[in-house]
């Protein structure tokens, strides 16, 4: 739970990061991120789901 715990912060640090952003580019780069952070976390939500479910 650690690591989702960390990946959820770093996704909310990219959002207000984007929300403070001046410059277009730089604002889209950290969506970018915390779209990316929001990727890796369903993807192993979905592991270890599936790795309960096989036990």
């Amino acid at each position: 739970m650690d690591r989702f715990d960390y990946l959820a912060r770093r996704k909310q640090a990219e959002l207000n990061q984007a929300a403070l952003a001046v410059c277009p580019v730089e604002k889209n780069r950290h969506e970018e991120q915390a779209r990316a952070y929001a990727k890796i976390i369903s993807v192993l939500r979905r592991e270890e789901e599936a790795s309960l479910h096989v036990r």
